[in-house]
């Protein structure tokens, strides 16, 4: 078996014994998800496309069980449901000494409970759901790729967002204490954590995902690498069919090829039209949206990276001109707004709030042409290299992850000569 495909089957959370209420749980859930999820413009779009699939989804169920992995939710195709990590929602509810009967138990009985996990957890859901439409749509492609494509991802993920993007809109209150630092929750976190890496580049944004998916972890592969692995599989076969007189591995390999094959085509064009009939105005939209309640929240360096470094990745980006001017617009007083604020709070500011602070007017500066102010020149100068010392210090005592890839972006960056980094990774 090939080593990724075998990296799949450790890395897929197991599905476990059944418990009473599970399909009371089940269904319970999947009503109160659904009502939620469409309120919103691209659910509704969602749960058209599940209606139009066939019975995958009427039979789909929405299960909770413990798993040791990082998973917050995951889509099985082999039970046909959605499972929800039972640990994470002990964690949601900051409650213990439940087990995993015991957190089924109250979720089928107490509706406030379900009510504040479908809450919060409601775009995670939809995230699954379109996995299992995938899996609607390409039935046996898990079974010839031997593990979920990398693409499906881009899909789940612009669609995820494109759903959160439409409920901020409508009610603002979460991005606005979240983006304050009033409210969080670890599903909200994790929700968020994409949201706020848009950018005009559909290419950076799925490359986001690329990195975290294949770096972090594990088990995706392109279709590319698929077709191509299946190719070997069909070339290996024909070799053994030759010398053992027997045609019948060779013919199935061959007709798993002619479907990876035709499936990848097929979704190469969806996808490719998904971006670039959404992407461009929903990029826009949701940049202004964020970068302007972070501006409104004094939250300068996410203002920053949402207005002003957008000038950077707008070419070919097909905006109209309009939306492009209102970003750089904003993205200009948010340039000012921060340079102000750092001249007035500096003494104030730990060294990573400030180093933060001026690395993020530093970048928008570089992004939108404009000279970084001259009257804080020395400032930067001076809190760069002890920026650098200090980030150096938490990477090398980071174990790994996301934290430590943030340690060495932020050491690299503020080791650079002159203050002028151009590390961007």
């Amino acid at each position: 078996m090939p080593p990724l495909i075998c990296a799949v089957l450790i890395f897929m959370p197991a599905r476990a014994m059944a418990y009473r209420h599970d399909a009371g749980l089940s269904a319970k859930l999947k009503a109160e998800f659904e009502a939620v999820i469409s309120s919103a413009p691209s659910g509704r779009e969602l749960y058209g496309k599940l209606a139009g699939a066939g019975p995958g989804y009427t039979a789909l169920r929405v299960l909770a069980r413990r798993d040791p992995s990082d998973w917050f939710s995951w889509f099985d195709p082999g039970s046909n449901a959605v499972y929800f990590n039972s640990r994470f929602i002990l964690k949601f509810f900051a409650a213990k000494g439940f087990d995993e009967a015991g957190v089924v138990d109250v979720l089928w009985g107490n509706k406030e409970v379900r009510e504040e996990l479908v809450k919060r957890a409601a775009p995670l859901y939809l995230h699954e759901l379109v996995h299992a439409l995938q899996y609607y749509h390409y039935p046996e492609y898990r079974r010839d790729a031997g593990a979920n494509p990398l693409e499906f991802e881009y899909e789940a993920y612009l669609t995820e967002d494109i759903y959160v993007h439409e409920r901020m809109k409508a009610d603002p209150s979460l991005l606005r204490d979240f983006i304050s630092g009033t409210y969080t929750d670890i599903y909200t976190a994790d929700i968020f954590a994409t949201y706020f890496a848009l950018s005009l580049d559909p290419g950076l944004y799925r490359e986001k995902i690329r990195k975290n998916y294949e770096e972090r972890r594990g088990g995706y592969i392109s279709m590319e690498h698929a077709e191509s692995a299946q190719k070997n599989s069909v070339a290996d076969a024909r070799i053994f069919a030759y010398a053992a007189g027997s045609v019948g591995e060779y013919a199935e390999n061959s007709a798993a090829l002619a479907r990876l094959s035709a499936q990848k085509e097929e979704y190469a064009r969806f996808i490719r039209d998904f971006y670039e009939t959404r992407w461009p105005s929903f990029s826009a939209d949701a940049l202004l949206l964020i970068g302007g309640t972070a501006l409104e929240e004094k939250n300068y360096p996410l203002a920053l990276d949402c207005l002003a470094v957008a000038d950077e990745n707008s070419a070919g980006d097909g905006l109209p001109p309009g939306e492009l001017e209102a970003l750089r617009a904003k993205g200009a007083l948010a340039i000012l707004e921060a340079a102000s604020f750092m001249r007035d709070n500096s003494a104030k500011m730990g060294l990573e709030s400030l180093s933060q602070h001026l690395k993020s007017l530093e970048k928008a500066c570089r992004a939108t042409g404009r000279p970084f102010p001259e009257d804080l020149l020395g400032l930067r100068d001076r809190t760069y290299p002890r920026a650098a010392a200090r980030y150096s210090g938490l990477y090398k005592s980071a174990v790994s992850g996301a934290k430590k890839d943030y340690y060495r972006e932020n050491m690299e960056y503020f080791s650079a000569p002159s203050g002028a980094a151009q590390i961007e990774k």
